[in-house]
């Protein structure tokens, strides 16, 4: 089977976190015997180093084609969409001469759902469906993301449901759907030896949607009563800044560290350091990051903003009301309080079990082949 995969975002590297559970899910379906294409096109306004054009690579079975070109509707979503069409009718053309005609397009996200939809509709070859971008569950009725998550919905022959937040956006008819969450390498995660100083730890890019700014003085509450224990933030971004003016104001500087970024070669590592980990969002359609820290055993507190919300129960961790200080800082003193009642071992166990690639590929694999089979 050769499935195109037309990804709406993509790592631009191997230390690109960005995307590379697009690329992870690809290599896996390669790992079990197809042929995949992965198409990523990148319309921007500064390319910056890179030169416009088509840029190739073979990689862990796959190929990637990332294509580039500077953008001619600056700050127009709808106006990308528009010019995606044209560079990924290109990038397929020279798919089916080097490696002829895919049997399946498999879309990650709507964003690109305008070029998926007008080419497999002009190939008559049909197509898949998963959501992850988290401005669809913020958007209003009727916006443009409202509109493409629609099309992308009404025209797929399969939707892949990665939480039951992006199901109660998105309401596909049954017939249509099935669950399937995030993939995770559980072998590259190792179960943590908890730190003798309790360590609440957060990892993502440093944006407001993260919510860092409450995690931070949330945390201010919980050390006020807790002097001994810390807070670790991975990740780099444009709040990075203000985030650390705002532990300096709150006293915090030596209770609180930045690491930077932190390259996917080093992200098991990094819970290692944790005693329990703290999702702070304010929106998310799943959350990886949480998966990865269950795949070590770490236990979670999470804010109630979407996907975490299939994820955290009261085996793995705490779920809290979102937006709120308070309530953040209160999911952190219980996590102290009960911090014994979590089983690192179950709370691996688990994470294996629901969410390793190894699985959830042949899944989805056998979904796409009763797409096939259905149109035959």
């Amino acid at each position: 089977m050769h499935i195109m995969i037309i990804a709406s975002w993509y790592p631009e590297s191997d230390q690109d976190v960005n995307g590379s559970l697009f690329r992870d899910r690809a290599i896996d379906l390669a790992a079990n015997g197809c042929q995949v294409s992965v198409v990523a096109a990148n319309v921007r306004l500064r390319l910056g180093p890179i030169k416009p054009g088509l840029y190739v690579n073979h990689t862990h079975g796959i190929t990637e084609y990332r294509c580039y070109k500077r953008n001619l509707t600056p700050f127009s979503e709808p106006g990308i969409a528009l010019q995606q069409i044209g560079m990924i009718r290109k990038v397929y053309d020279r798919i089916c001469r080097e490696q002829g005609k895919p049997d399946i397009i498999h879309l990650e996200s709507a964003r690109c759902a305008l070029a998926a939809v007008h080419l497999a509709r002009e190939e008559n070859i049909p197509f898949t469906y998963t959501e992850h971008y988290s401005g669809i569950l913020s958007s209003k009725p009727g916006s443009y993301y409202d509109r493409i998550s629609r099309l992308a919905t009404d025209r797929a022959a399969h939707i892949f449901l990665i939480s039951s937040a992006i199901k109660n956006r998105l309401h596909p008819p049954a017939e249509k759907c099935s669950p399937l969450p995030n993939a995770l390498d559980c072998s590259r995660f190792s179960l943590v030896q908890p730190p003798e100083t309790f360590t609440f730890c957060a990892l993502g890019e440093l944006r407001r949607i993260k919510g860092y700014d409450l995690l931070i003085q949330a945390f201010a509450q919980v050390h006020a009563r807790h002097p001994d224990c810390r807070l670790v933030i991975g990740g780099s971004g444009e709040e990075e800044s203000s985030l650390k003016a705002l532990c300096a104001r709150l006293g915090l500087e030596n209770a609180v560290t930045f690491t930077g970024r932190i390259p996917p070669s080093e992200r098991a590592r990094f819970y290692h350091r944790a005693s329990a980990f703290v999702c702070s969002s304010h929106v998310e359609t799943f959350s990886i990051v949480i998966t990865e820290a269950f795949a070590c055993g770490v236990p979670v507190v999470s804010t109630r903003c979407g996907g975490p919300e299939d994820l955290v129960n009261s085996t793995n961790g705490i779920l809290v009301d979102r937006d709120s200080v308070p309530a953040l800082a209160a999911g952190m003193e219980q996590m102290l309080a009960e911090r014994g009642r979590f089983d690192p071992q179950a709370i691996r166990q688990a994470a294996y079990n629901q969410y390793d690639q190894g699985v959830l590929a042949k899944t989805q694999l056998a979904c796409f082949r009763k797409v096939l089979s259905d149109r035959a």
